[in-house]
């Protein structure tokens, strides 16, 4: 079994983390904190647990116990957390705060965890490990196959639109997002992440990103419209992702306009292709769960990955079909 600790454990990412850890079959959840300190049971704080977990958050448990810990706490706190655990070098890290998506590359500590992009080197040799944004997820996902052919050398413009868990709420005068920050700082950071990403995959890649976000109808959905420039025919488009995602486990593409019932509660990424040969535009659309595969369902993936176990295991998570 893999022993998991959980710090952070109030907000909406890590509660779907702690629900999909306590069905996981191979996982057996040690601790958990959360940012005030105080102890309180876990399914007081995570709805949807009561009589599948009895553990006391803050409850006293020696940090080392564990084989991996996820964090989860806001950015901000995130290395100060790390210190104050001092967890054994052998202990992996899963960060879903965010805090190391742009620390990452060669010579850094932090492995970018997006499989579709790093699975080889999760399997061998990860320890620390960044889960991406939701949106960077997504629009990786969309691109990886071009990016990997060289493909992208077109400015892209990338629209993002997001459920009301994800996205940038009010406060007074103010737009801030679940991690505090207005929604330009937000957006920015997304952007920058996608950039980077994308400039690994594909080093000779310098072109301009615009990146503009709206509020999906549908609470958890998450879906990124990229559209670029493309010589290339639809057709041997479509060979390229299909060759790329043939052995890949949560992203497929489909032949028909995505409806979020495909991908609510789901690890999947769904991706449809659109390509006008009048303007040569490619416009490639992704759509998934922000909460699972953007995020709690992705992490889940890279444990299971680190760890030697198949990547669907804990994640056979149905669709709600409405």
């Amino acid at each position: 079994m893999i022993k998991v600790g959980i710090t952070g454990c109030e907000n909406l990412r890590a509660a779907e983390l702690v629900r999909l850890l306590i069905n996981h079959p191979d996982v057996e959840l040690m601790w958990a904190t959360n940012t005030t300190g105080s102890a309180v049971r876990l399914d007081h704080i995570v709805p949807g647990i009561v009589g599948e977990c009895d553990l006391m958050v803050n409850d006293e448990h020696p940090r080392d116990s564990v084989d991996v810990v996820f964090t989860c706490d806001p950015r901000e706190r995130q290395a100060r957390v790390l210190d104050e655990l001092a967890l054994p070098a052998d202990t992996r890290v899963i960060d879903m705060s965010g805090s190391h998506n742009l620390d990452h590359g060669e010579n850094k500590p932090w492995t970018y965890g997006l499989s579709e992009m790093q699975r080889r080197v999760l399997v061998h040799d990860a320890r620390q490990v960044t889960v991406p944004g939701n949106v960077a997820v997504a629009s990786l996902v969309a691109l990886m196959p071009m990016a990997r052919n060289l493909l992208l050398n077109s400015p892209l413009t990338l629209h993002v639109a997001m459920g009301s868990l994800g996205f940038p709420c009010c406060d007074g005068d103010r737009a801030v997002t679940l991690d505090g920050m207005d929604a330009q700082q937000w957006m920015d950071l997304q952007r920058q992440e996608v950039v980077m990403a994308l400039t690994q995959c594909q080093s000779s890649f310098n072109q301009p990103v615009e990146m503009s976000i709206t509020p999906h109808a549908e609470h958890r959905t998450l879906a990124v419209d990229v559209r670029f420039s493309c010589g290339v025919d639809e057709e041997m488009v479509r060979q390229l992702y299909e060759q790329y995602y043939h052995d890949h486990n949560f992203v497929f593409l489909v032949d028909r306009p995505i409806v979020t019932a495909d991908v609510e509660n789901t690890n999947k990424c769904l991706l449809y292709l659109e390509k006008d040969d009048s303007s040569q535009m490619l416009t490639i659309h992704a759509v998934m769960d922000l909460l699972l595969k953007g995020s709690a369902g992705t992490a889940v993936h890279v444990m299971n990955l680190l760890f030697g176990l198949h990547e669907r295991v804990g994640l056979n998570l149905k669709a709600t079909g409405c």
